[in-house]
């Protein structure tokens, strides 16, 4: 069974990134935790991405992403071009996630009979074109066109300055339309990034220009409507207006509940004016208009808002009949009728989220006004308990305690009408449900998995259950020539308006690599293992590979689907890609001696490791392992290893902990490891974080460090400890941000380097002093640290990698390369999209491995000096 990751959180500071990534809330645990144990993991998964990028103080000026954006964008060009290594010409798609061959029913981490078939990165929006053209919008992977139904994707915004899209809308006939997109994708999660406003196109999305200037850098766009001349965005700074037909037009804010931020920047600070869905009314010629205010958290200005000037101005609609109380009143979706006689609502409840309910569901309910009127009378048509009634795999399956339909409602929300009847309605949370009278009948048309099913066996494969499902976590849907496509986790599918059968999706993934890696590594014979968000671990094989379907039909892929849930960083032996070892969240590691069929737990026993935890392989020694949490582990067994079969975990040995470094705490948890042997010695260098996760506006102890250790004389020992941010710390050089890389020269284990995320002192907001820089060099073994950034970018870093004397950084807008230490740097090969790079390897081979969060696995020829 896969192992899902539950996603909920109410804390304030999620919402306090507002330069780049980082709305948090994330995931949770495997379905056996108990909720203790659930809750500590869902309070990581809302810190892990959001923190780094946050650090030290809780908040970013709003502008900072898109000067570091501009500032990559003048760097020069050195090297080749890259290749897309999850994305092959000639092959039937790019990761396919139900192959009969990777089934392992043993270890619990397999999707393969769960029916989602091919799949992609989280999609968050979706729209069409007169001319029949399909547009998608992927979290971090920027906008895609279809032109033949989905068959195949291309993508729009490779070289915009985000990736990162919350909202699509088309406006315009025939082949005079345009494409708007909203970037910042707008679902909260512990990786949602933040935008640089709205984008337009009108040739089809080959070029693209900004609309209006820079007010809504910063924001998450959960949704852009047209009102006559004007476009509507709903953001998380307030619902915005811009008239399309006057040029040099800016946005202007029509309505921020909570009022502007007294300091004119802080936006995010203000949850108060999160605007999470706007509507116009139709068969009022565009007068009447509906605006929502659904902070998740609760806020006193949640609620509904009415404009009768066709959105100049907007009122408080108090005690709407039948409406939610306010304190059930969190993140909203709104849906009208095709003649404005008939609204719906999903609403989901602050309440249930800081009260918590054991994780069974924060959804208050689906809500219906029968005449379309905002002022009610409205009444609510489904509960969680309707919908689990309805057909629903979160009823039957065991996907954790409590699982319920609304788990995620904070974050899996779409609605939509049929434009032909408006008692036809589609409605998705973490799966799709449909309702053909209005509310008064649902059935779970697109169930969370088979899994659990009466209809599922592994013997046969996937036994009599439809196999044609959709992935889980809904987040967008559009109606177009008779079919409903809906966006999640996993891509885009579809299926026909008059089918209300359970499954029968049209899947619309396989041309469209939009994965989102945490990390990828490969072997000598070019094989390439790297985990992903919420599509599981897969191999990526040295061209093209040949498995068998969910019809045990052979098909031609890039890459298959191995492992199941969230895929943390992957090993793989540099001489025998069969041997590969990846980790579900919180550093549940688990190996594979035969390419990912079967697998094996190898954990440490780690008392407190980040969400996604480190990983990593001796890069002279591949037998040598390390591995971080609130411990420091090595292991000598090698990928293969020699008692993980059993199941134990008898290899790892504790060398270090760093609650006890210099200026550690109780806190304290490893981010970076790196590894090497030289001359029969083993260096480990480690990297780490106590507090991790800063607040605003006084920070929270905000303290980093590193530690450089070495088994010389027979016994692991500390030869430097450096810090941040104590009085206990020494002037080691280093800025007091999160460190999320490090590297150890080979030749010299007295030199290393070391990458950092967040932002320089000119962008961050708070009193702590976060330095400037983003990477840093030793010389003296770890006892001191200097800046070698020069020109880079000041935009967060992700990982540095050294390569001879040629130094490479993964950053938040691609890759870059230095050959003098850092004194310049050049943008590192040509068509890298401009996406989060979340890992830099070296191949045996000498390729440089990308693992990008939104636009998969690319490879280039390493540069060396």
């Amino acid at each position: 069974m896969r192992r899902r990751l539950v996603a909920f959180s109410a804390v304030l500071a999620a919402l306090l990134f507002a330069g780049a990534p980082g709305f948090g809330a994330g995931t949770g645990s495997p379905p056996d935790k108990d909720a203790g144990e659930e809750s500590q993991a869902v309070a990581d998964a809302t810190d892990w991405f959001m923190s780094q990028r946050l650090s030290p103080n809780g908040a970013v000026d709003p502008n900072a992403y898109a000067a570091g954006a501009a500032q990559a964008a003048a760097l020069p060009t050195v090297g080749g071009a890259w290749t897309e290594r999850t994305a092959r010409p000639g092959t039937d798609g790019n990761d396919f996630s139900d192959s009969p061959q990777y089934i392992d029913p043993t270890s619990g981490f397999s999707n393969s009979g769960a029916g989602d078939r091919w799949v992609s990165g989280r999609m968050t929006a979706l729209a069409t074109a007169p001319d029949g053209s399909l547009f998608a919008g992927a979290a971090d992977g920027g906008v895609w066109k279809s032109t033949d139904g989905g068959q195949h994707w291309t993508p729009q915004t490779d070289s915009q300055g985000t990736l990162s899209i919350g909202a699509l809308l088309v406006t315009g006939s025939g082949s005079r339309y345009t494409v708007y997109a909203g970037t910042g994708e707008a679902n909260t999660s512990q990786d949602s990034y933040a935008g640089i406003g709205v984008l337009a196109s009108s040739d089809g999305g080959a070029s693209w220009h900004r609309v209006g200037g820079p007010e809504l850098n910063g924001a998450l766009i959960f949704r852009l409507v047209q009102n006559g001349s004007a476009l509507l965005a709903a953001t998380s700074h307030g619902l915005y207006r811009i008239d399309t037909t006057t040029a040099g037009a800016t946005w202007t804010a029509v309505l921020q509940p909570a009022g502007p931020p007294s300091d004119g920047k802080n936006f995010n600070l203000v949850v108060g004016n999160m605007i999470s869905d706007v509507a116009v009314r139709p068969g009022t010629n565009g007068r009447q208009v509906l605006a929502v205010a659904g902070w998740r958290g609760g806020w006193p200005t949640n609620g509904l808002y009415l404009s009768n000037d066709a959105g100049a101005h907007f009122s408080y609609l108090a005690n709407p009949q039948g409406w939610v109380p306010p304190k059930a009143e969190g993140r909203t979706t709104l849906a009208y009728s095709a003649a404005g006689d008939r609204a719906y609502a999903i609403v989901q409840s602050p309440y249930l989220l800081n009260v918590g309910t054991n994780g069974k569901t924060l959804l208050q309910g689906i809500y219906e006004s029968k005449n379309g009127d905002p002022a009610g009378p409205w009444t609510k048509v489904a509960t969680s308990s309707k919908l689990a009634a309805s057909g629903s795999a979160q009823k039957i399956s065991r996907i954790g305690k409590g699982y319920g339909p609304g788990v995620q409602a904070w974050y899996n929300q779409f609605l939509i009408v049929d434009p032909a009847n408006k008692d036809h309605v589609y409605a998705g949370l973490e799966e799709v449900y449909e309702s053909q009278d209005a509310g008064a009948g649902w059935n779970t048309v697109g169930p969370y998995w088979n899994f659990g099913f009466a209809c599922f066996s592994y013997t046969p494969f996937e036994g009599t259950c439809n196999h044609d499902q959709a992935h889980s976590d809904q987040h967008a849907a559009v109606i177009t020539g008779g079919k409903l496509y809906v966006g999640n986790d996993g891509g885009v599918y579809a299926r026909a308006l008059t089918d209300h059968s359970v499954g029968d999706w049209a899947n619309l993934n396989a041309h469209m690599d939009a994965l989102q890696y945490y990390g990828a590594q490969g072997s000598r014979d070019s094989t390439i293992y790297g985990g992903m968000q919420d599509n599981g671990s897969n191999k990526v094989f040295p061209t093209t590979g040949t498995v068998l379907d969910d019809r045990s039909r052979p098909i031609t892929v890039s890459s298959v689907q191995v492992f199941g849930g969230d895929g943390g960083y992957t090993l793989v032996d540099p001489d025998n890609s069969q041997n590969v070892i990846t980790e579900y969240t919180g550093l549940t590691a688990l190996k594979s001696t035969d390419g990912g069929a079967n697998w094996h737990f190898i954990t440490p026993s780690d008392p407190d490791p980040r969400f996604i935890a480190p990983i990593n392989m001796d890069r002279t020694d591949p037998r040598h392992l390390v591995a971080g949490g609130a411990f420091v582990w090595t292991s000598d067994a090698g990928v293969a290893g020699t008692t993980a079969n059993t199941g134990a975990a008898t290899d790892w040995k504790n060398v270090f902990d760093v609650r006890s470094a210099l200026g550690g705490n109780a806190t304290s948890q490893v981010t970076a490891l790196d590894a090497v042997t030289v001359a029969g010695t083993q260096y480990v260098a480690a990297a780490w974080c106590g507090p991790c996760n800063p607040s605003f506006p006084s920070g929270s102890g905000f303290e980093a460090g590193v530690v450089m250790l070495s088994n010389s004389g027979g016994t692991w020992h500390a030869t430097a400890q450096e810090c941040t941010g104590s009085s206990a710390c020494s002037a080691a050089g280093l800025p007091n941000r999160y460190v999320t890389g490090i590297k150890i020269d080979t030749a010299n284990p007295n030199h290393a380097y070391l990458s950092l995320s967040g932002y320089s002192r000119h962008w961050i907001v708070g009193p702590d002093d976060p330095g400037v820089g983003h990477v840093y060099q030793t010389t003296t073994g770890g006892a001191s640290w200097t800046d070698v950034s020069g020109n880079l970018p000041d935009i967060p870093a992700n990982d540095v990698a050294l390569n001879g004397r040629t130094l490479i950084a993964a950053s938040d807008i691609g890759v870059y390369a230095s050959n003098d230490n850092g004194s310049t740097w050049s943008r590192l090969g040509t068509n890298l999209p401009n996406v989060v790079v979340s890992q830099l390897l070296v191949d045996p081979n000498g390729s440089l491995i990308a693992a990008t969060h939104g636009r998969g696995v690319w490879t280039i020829q390493a540069p060396v000096s």
